[in-house]
């Protein structure tokens, strides 16, 4: 049976049935060797680990301290500047190497749909002959990846929710003691929630928003009345109680 981490069942996407889809295909073993996955930008840096800690730790675990790091990494490129050609020469060299750590090793392109004509040709070899310990992950947003990498890659989608004006949750004793008193009666406490999760998203903080996030579909499960939400909320974001505490008992 394939143990998934904790961390990766509170992510942000964790309910998306395209992530859905790649957890079973870790979990049957049916991993390609060349993965191109699109989803919104702000979901990057943590599908970058999520993804990671999948290919590279057994049931995906990891260290566990928000940077996920590992001698079997390798990422050419920034989250919103795609690599050039140098670095993808560079990533080749590495992924060429056996693994250090891990069973496979794992190249990560970020804005793989922004590289360069030279750059993404410096892949198609890899792409379509790596190594047998190597692995790819292309990393992006739009639909622009060249069609001779996409055709040696297995594509998933992640679709976004649709748009939420970020919104920040309240800040000190007043602002809280003042969102409670008019919390009992909001209508679209769902909608609330999902504009904290995507102000957190847009400031970098990917497990506070996972937190809220998880709230949120206990919500639209009727799971929870308005009164619970609202402790939840506060034992969360305001006291800081850890994650696992509070929803050990909720499935």
């Amino acid at each position: 049976m394939f143990d998934l981490a904790p961390v990766l069942s509170v992510l942000p996407f964790a309910e998306t049935p395209a992530w859905r889809k790649i957890l079973s295909a870790f979990a049957v073993d049916s991993v390609p060797h060349c993965w191109a996955v699109t989803a919104p930008f702000e979901w990057h840096g943590t599908l970058l680990e999520a993804m990671a800690r999948l290919y590279l730790c057994d049931g995906g675990a990891g260290s566990g301290n928000g940077v996920f790091r590992h001698p079997d990494l390798i990422v050419a490129g920034e989250l919103d500047k795609a690599a050039n050609i140098d670095a993808c020469r560079a990533l080749i060299r590495e992924l060429s190497l056996r693994p250090v750590a891990a069973r496979r090793r794992l190249g990560v392109l970020p804005a793989a749909d922004k590289l360069l004509l030279p750059a993404a040709n410096s892949l198609l070899k890899i792409a379509e002959e790596p190594p047998p310990h190597a692995c790819l992950l292309f990393l992006m947003e739009g639909n622009g990846l060249l069609p001779t990498l996409r055709s040696r890659s297995r594509l998933t989608v992640i679709a976004a929710a649709p748009f939420v004006e970020p919104h920040p949750a309240p800040l000190g004793e007043a602002e809280w003691l003042t969102w409670l008193g008019s919390a009992k009666d909001e209508k679209d406490m769902e909608g609330v929630l999902a504009s904290w999760t995507a102000h957190l998203l847009r400031e970098g903080d990917p497990e506070s928003a996972a937190r809220i996030e998880r709230i949120r579909l206990l919500v639209s499960q009727k799971k929870l009345s308005q009164t619970m939400v609202c402790d939840l909320l506060i034992l969360t974001l305001k006291e800081g109680l850890p994650f696992e505490h509070i929803f050990g008992g909720f499935r």
